[in-house]
């Protein structure tokens, strides 16, 4: 079997320099949920069907996904005529599933029971219809005792004319021959002076041939398509639901998952516990018994088991089993934080391995820096990594204590168990197990003061 996937529209009600089904939804661009969703129902031989200067949509959905074929619609004539264009790939004895690209909330289980009844029906076609009834924004199918009639598309119907329930949805199955056949005998005879896809199955059923009806019991929103940004926007509502209600199923506790942003590819497994306003974005994964708090936002980090992360963001982070993380820390990219460590609140690290039980409880900031076991580091302590040209590394060995508005000026290294003072500047290898005192002497004037009187 093979699919063609509509992609051409350009989406000018998006209002938006982004090709229309690049539009992301939770983490992926709308169109992949698709491939997906496809590629999931056992179809692997996909052709998507792309406008003229769309070569950002082609480049970006070529590098994801080996394989795909491409086939342009020079000019936007309507669906019928991205169908032709898509038709190139194929053969007679084919059997092509039909799709449009901006309907993210396909879903796997309703692909494969679509391809089931057009396999087990012996029919030219299937058109894929969902009870919907009174007036919305689809076209109507219309049959009998499922036997298609014909589409109806909803700008073409006129008041009195529903007489049926029953939603076209935009999915259809054909046998190649006919399809192709079809195809070739459209016209564009309608209101928008477009080729319609919808037209091909009463071309067939004119030409005697079987035409069938599935009636889809799936939920509506698998047939969500997408035109404007509000519609993206509801789109990622019902998608948010779809995945949060997925990672519950699974022993995920949510304690508001109305307000709870999780990307599609983001893993969290059984027991983990997420308060509201959190966001999750790309490849985090999310470790037993984790504790993700209010309003933290995330991207691709990985949180051990029983870790607390509070209030903060993390991006390209790593956090160790048992480690407790905020109020309100920074972990940006090539952040490694070991077991059981604490970092607190307005604590910045950035390109640093920090090794297990590192108290850095507030105002820190630890930058290009090697930190090993039970290391403390006092509040406004900082590695000066960067010289105005280079950054430089900064080494603290394990059982070292750094002080209180010490000045690390990398590179440099405090050695196993050295003790650097508070508020020294420290430019030099602090030896091991001594304390580095590196500040001026205080020197007191008497009666200062009463000196400066007139």
């Amino acid at each position: 079997m093979k699919a063609i996937i509509l992609a051409a529209g350009k989406g000018k009600r998006m209002h938006s320099k982004l090709q229309k089904v690049l539009h992301p939804v939770l983490g992926k661009p709308m169109i992949q949920y698709v491939i997906d969703a496809v590629r999931g129902a056992g179809i692997s031989d996909i052709t998507v069907v792309i406008g003229q200067n769309a070569d950002g949509l082609k480049e970006g959905l070529a590098e994801a996904n080996e394989g795909l074929n491409f086939a342009v619609q020079d000019t936007p004539l309507g669906t019928g005529d991205a169908a032709l264009a898509g038709s190139k790939f194929v053969k007679d004895g084919d059997s092509v599933l039909i799709l449009c690209g901006d309907m993210p909330l396909t879903t796997e289980a309703f692909l494969r029971d679509f391809i089931e009844y057009y396999e087990t029906s012996s029919s030219d076609a299937v058109v894929a219809a969902v009870y919907r009834p009174g007036e919305h924004d689809f076209g109507r199918v219309y049959e009998d005792a499922g036997i298609f009639r014909e589409i109806v598309e909803q700008r073409d119907m006129k008041p009195d004319s529903l007489g049926t329930d029953w939603a076209n949805t935009g999915f259809y199955l054909f046998n190649g021959a006919a399809l192709c056949y079809g195809l070739s005998r459209m016209t564009n005879d309608n209101s928008q002076n477009e080729y319609y896809l919808t037209d091909v199955p009463k071309i067939l059923r004119d030409d005697g041939r079987n035409v069938r009806v599935f009636h889809s019991r799936a939920d509506f929103s698998v047939f969500t398509g997408i035109n404007t940004q509000a519609q993206l926007a509801d789109a990622v509502g019902l998608m948010r639901t779809r995945i949060n209600t997925e990672h519950m199923a699974r022993g995920v506790r949510f304690i508001d998952p109305s307000s709870v942003f999780i990307d599609d590819s983001v893993k969290i497994a059984g027991g983990a516990v997420i308060y509201p306003g959190v966001i999750m974005e790309g490849l985090c994964e999310i470790a037993e018994g984790a504790v993700i708090g209010p309003h933290s936002h995330m991207k691709n980090t990985v949180v051990g088991e029983n870790a607390t992360v509070r209030q903060s963001v993390t991006t390209d982070a790593k956090i160790g089993a048992n480690s407790d993380i905020g109020p309100f820390a920074y972990l940006r990219p090539g952040t490694v934080i070991g077991k059981g460590c604490r970092i607190g609140n307005f604590v910045e690290i950035k390109n640093a391995n920090l090794g297990d039980e590192v108290k850095m409880a507030h105002l820190a900031y630890i930058g290009d820096a090697d930190v090993g076991n039970d290391v403390n580091i006092g509040c406004g302590a900082i590695t000066v990594n960067y010289d105005g040209r280079k950054k430089h590394r900064t080494v603290i060995k394990d059982g070292a204590f750094v002080g209180s508005n010490v000045n690390l000026i990398a590179p440099v290294t405090v050695e196993e168990g050295g003790f650097a003072a508070a508020g020294s500047t420290i430019t030099d290898t602090v030896p091991e197990n001594s304390l580095a005192i590196a500040r001026a002497r205080q020197n007191n004037k008497i009666d200062w003061r009463k000196q400066k009187k007139p």
